[in-house]
């Protein structure tokens, strides 16, 4: 069957997929010669069954969405019917028929629900979903760039609610990406309906938005490749976990404005999922609004091993709840497998102290002096008792005792003396304050403080003294994890700053462990992750 390129309009009749020129995916001639509008479109103004269509309002590679209404009772749906050229092959039929299936099962407010399903008399299979009025999130991406961090875990939520009752259903999307994320009002907020449920199983190409932009390959590799996760890329079993991966990548999009990965070609973007460190998220996009605990989350999700990964929806859901409240998730902190095991130590001062110099002493300091000033008071109360004891039974007394004095029962008692005159003192305050700084999941961090180079502690609970009241940005390092948080502190306290691995852009690693640069080309030996070992 005769192909052509959508973008240099170049013919192949070779059983091409993909144009060679420019990489985008090819498509029939009927294709081609329709446009979203086609008034020559055959379906348009017919009637399937009980169902009147009306205008086509969408295409893929894989099918074509209509508006339609329900003859009787009156309801306007959509009808998403199998291209024509597709129809022929009962695999992707079946696949087809599946994905009807699929999303009618799981049955949550957050899928798009599948009501029925058909064939037309040209034989081409169709199912009626509910109609959807709003927009994708890939055309708020292309218009807005990049979301706040309140809407993009708000919207992820609620993927993540859907999705899990998908997997708990035994169905898993496998091509999660924002085309596929659709917004809807509901009660004045958006509300996210998922769409195409398992269509990535009976597409054997598809292009989703501009031609090229996106591309889609079922069979031994399947998905999108720009959300496809390193175990989907290889061609390996996959299970729900790929969706974690996918859910990772929308939302470092989400966060950025632009994907982990990027490439001309289909192979080129998966070789980059399956071998290369996603970009730290300020080096794509320097004015970012993301806090640490929401970055700890996105890396956590777009781990390379799907063991290290999260390992539900549920799981991924908490920890973007936390992170809206500041907080790190026990997932997030402790992964899959053994938890990550660190030793509390006590605070240590930025530089050793004399004593009494510091104007505001650790909270600790008061109670572990306590016990000694006691232990005196009750050394000195002990003492006087037993010389008073051996004087009154008559024993010796030591040489180095004191004897009180005889009083002289002929002198007069002496002058009372007067009362001491104190004069209250006021205590100017200090200009510097004491802050404890911690941070997780890991202790033993390098602290420094921005702009005051003199500032800085190790390792990490340490104290460092800050001015008093001034705004100040405080980093944390350990190793190629890093984390910041901006206080302003008035008096003693402790911030806890959140770790976050951040890749190696530098080079690669050898088999043997030792690391080479990287090129321009990346031409360089490929970090092999276990799993592709």
């Amino acid at each position: 069957m005769k192909k052509v390129c959508p973008v240099c309009k170049g013919e192949y009749v070779g059983g091409e997929m993909f144009c060679p020129i420019e990489a985008a995916r090819l498509v029939t001639p009927s294709q081609m010669s329709m446009g979203p509008s086609d008034a020559e479109d055959p379906l348009v103004g017919t009637q399937l069954d009980k169902y009147k269509i009306f205008e086509r309002i969408g295409e893929g590679g894989m099918g074509l969405v209509y508006s339609a209404e329900h003859t009787v009772i009156e309801k306007k749906v959509a009808i998403k019917v199998l291209r024509e050229d597709f129809s022929s092959r009962p695999e992707v039929v079946e696949r087809f028929r599946q994905e009807a299936k699929s999303a009618s099962r799981i049955g949550h407010e957050n899928i798009v629900d599948i009501s029925d399903f058909g064939s037309t008399p040209q034989g081409q299979s169709y199912f009626v979903m509910e109609f959807l009025e709003g927009e994708d999130l890939a055309n708020v991406l292309a218009r807005e760039g990049a979301l706040g961090p309140l809407r993009i875990i708000a919207l992820a939520s609620q993927c993540c609610r859907a999705l899990g009752a998908a997997h708990a259903k035994g169905i898993v999307h496998r091509d999660m990406k924002p085309e596929n994320v659709f917004l809807i009002s509901r009660d004045s907020e958006e509300f996210v309906k998922i769409v195409d449920f398992g269509i990535a199983k009976m597409s054997d190409i598809e292009t989703s938005g501009a031609p090229g932009r996106k591309l889609t390959k079922t069979g031994m590799i399947f998905g999108t490749p720009e959300y496809m996760s390193p175990e989907q890329a290889a061609g390996k079993e996959l299970d729900h976990r790929v969706d974690i991966y996918a859910m990772g990548v929308i939302l470092y999009e989400l966060v950025t404005g632009r994907v982990p990965f990027v490439g001309d070609t289909f192979m080129g973007v998966l070789t980059q999922h399956m071998f290369e460190e996603p970009p730290p998220l300020k080096e794509v996009n320097a004015q970012l609004r993301c806090s640490a605990e929401l970055e700890m989350v996105i890396f956590k999700a777009l781990a390379k091993d799907p063991a290290q990964r999260y390992q539900s929806m549920e799981e991924l859901g908490q920890a973007l709840e936390e992170a809206k409240n500041g907080r790190i998730s026990e997932a997030t902190l402790h992964g899959y497998g053994d938890p990550v095991k660190t030793r509390a130590k006590a605070p240590r001062l930025a530089k050793p102290v004399a004593a009494g110099t510091l104007a505001h002493p650790m909270p600790d300091a008061a109670p572990r002096r306590a016990p000694m000033v006691i232990a005196a008071a009750l050394l000195l109360v002990s003492g006087a008792g037993i010389a008073f004891v051996a004087m009154h039974d008559g024993g010796e007394v030591a040489a180095n005792d004191v004897e009180p004095p005889v009083p002289d029962p002929v002198a007069s008692p002496p002058d009372p003396e007067p009362d001491p005159v104190v004069t209250p003192t006021v205590e100017a305050e200090s200009t510097h304050v004491a802050l404890t700084v911690q941070t997780v999941p890991n202790e033993g961090a390098r602290v420094s403080v921005e702009g005051h180079p003199e500032l800085e502690c190790e390792p990490t609970p340490c104290v460092i003294e800050v001015p008093r009241g001034e705004a100040i940005v405080v980093h944390a390092e350990r190793e190629r994890s890093r984390g910041s948080s901006e206080v302003a502190p008035r008096d003693p306290s402790t911030i806890q700053i959140a770790l976050v691995r951040q890749p190696s852009r530098g080079g690669t690693m050898r088999r043997d462990g030792s690391e080479t640069p990287m090129g321009m080309n990346g031409a360089s030996d490929l970090k092999m992750p276990p799993i592709f070992q």
